[in-house]
């Protein structure tokens, strides 16, 4: 960026985030400009394309490579070869964000109106829970039931569904950012032998949960939701190839590895979102 850039604004005599004196268009502190114009969104998107598009090609770089080959992207950055591609923490932060954005706008949270069993309508969810409590004999078991009766109930109003999914929608991300550091650990005692630091597992971590942020991305776009069985096929296969490319090693040992992983950490999926759903659903009665 060149001083004449700011020849129409006058220079600040001091710099507006360390307070260092100022004799240019940047800081010699702190390095940051010292003519700030309010920002506008034509140049927060100038300024993302520039960076990770455009000017170093950085975002287009790293995700072919996180694609089409499976674990480079980890093998890279622990190489040092780190300046050509997009750090690992705002990889998975910007496919997160466009991921649960694309997720909210698809439709899929949608109420159920009615239980289909061999293609024929059967009852509201509602109903068929409700019949089901009234002819279970256990008194712990019927309350269960209707109170899941009840929840069923309300969340297929328009209204609470929606807030229902709002707040399902929100709490999500901060799930799965939870989970990444648990599969970090996972892999730490899968290569236990290996005694490497938690930062490399971290890192790995973070790299595979941006590939599959991405993987579900795509079936996520009409026509293509269908799919999503072959997303998670997908998925397990670049784990094998990326755990062996990492942490090197045998084709078989990894395959064990990959299950290993794959299956606790579907298990901790299924307990994390269980536990979210069901806060914000309580959130929601609460609310209603």
């Amino acid at each position: 960026m060149s001083v004449a850039r700011h020849a129409p604004h006058a220079l600040p005599e001091h710099c507006p985030n360390c307070d260092a004196a100022v004799h240019g268009p940047y800081c010699a502190q702190c390095g940051q400009e010292t003519v700030h114009e309010l920002p506008t969104l034509h140049e927060f998107v100038h300024e993302y394309l520039h960076h990770y598009v455009a000017a170093e090609g950085k975002l287009v770089a790293t995700v072919k490579l996180l694609i089409l080959k499976p674990g480079q992207l980890t093998a890279e950055y622990l190489a040092g070869r780190r300046k050509r591609y997009v750090k690992p923490l705002p990889l998975y932060l910007t496919f997160s964000f466009l991921f649960f954005l694309l997720l909210g706008w698809s439709g899929m949270f949608t109420p159920l109106q009615v239980v289909h069993i061999d293609g024929k309508p059967v009852a509201h969810p509602a109903q068929a829970l409700a019949t089901i409590a009234a002819s279970d004999a256990d008194p712990d078991e019927r309350r269960l039931l209707s109170f899941a009766a009840q929840v069923v109930g309300q969340l297929n109003q328009p209204e609470s569904f929606a807030a229902f999914s709002e707040h399902l929608l929100h709490r999500l991300p901060y799930a799965l950012f939870v989970l990444m550091p648990l599969f970090a650990a996972m892999c730490a005692l899968a290569y236990r032998s290996r005694q490497q630091s938690y930062g490399v597992h971290l890192l790995f971590s973070l790299h595979l949960h941006a590939f599959a942020f991405i993987a579900f991305l795509v079936c996520l776009l009409p026509g293509i939701r269908s799919y999503a069985a072959c997303a998670v096929a997908v998925l397990f296969v670049w784990l094998v190839v990326a755990l062996r490319r990492v942490y090197g090693g045998r084709w078989w040992p990894q395959l064990a590895r990959a299950l290993f992983l794959a299956g606790t950490y579907a298990l901790l999926c299924a307990v994390a979102l269980g536990l979210v759903t069901l806060m914000s659903s309580g959130i929601t009665l609460q609310a209603h």
